[in-house]
């Protein structure tokens, strides 16, 4: 009889190799550590580097320097919380904050030789595929390498 684990088992870790480095985009929401622990666990697994990004789109709209501060030491201390959650599973994760429009910022990040891991908390049909807001289809249309998609 035929083993079709062995097959898909060697298909996984033959372009497993091909990736460099995992990108986990998060926001604020609590959904963007699930996306944080298996872009870590990941990053263990294959001994390789992992970055989470956070995206800051809010310059666009605000003219307070005082609130673009006070929103940015927000997102900073989100990233040291999910920096903590890949030290807990023995992984160093670099964080990075970029200001822009989410969906191009991650893409622009991204380079053929990684894997983004990004969260979807809705799920709605969007293109036949079950995906979740726009960031997400964003990148997934117009990423360079392989998106992996949690809930």
């Amino acid at each position: 009889m035929f083993n079709y684990c062995i097959i898909i088992l060697k298909f996984v870790e033959k372009s497993m190799k091909d990736i460099k480095r995992i990108v986990i985009p998060v926001d604020k929401t609590e959904s963007s550590k699930n996306a944080v622990r298996r872009g870590a666990f990941f990053a263990k697994i294959l001994g390789i580097d992992a970055k989470i990004v956070s995206v800051n789109d809010t310059h666009q709209f605000m003219s307070s320097v005082v609130l673009e501060e006070k929103l940015r030491k927000e997102a900073e201390a989100a990233l040291d919380g999910y920096k903590k959650i890949g030290e807990d599973l023995g992984v160093t994760l670099e964080t990075v904050l970029i200001s822009g429009d989410p969906a191009e910022e991650i893409v622009k990040f991204a380079k053929e030789d990684d894997l983004i891991v990004i969260v979807s908390d809705r799920e709605k049909p969007i293109d036949g595929i079950i995906l979740g807001g726009s960031v997400s289809k964003n990148v997934i249309r117009n990423a360079p390498c392989s998106v992996l998609v949690v809930k």
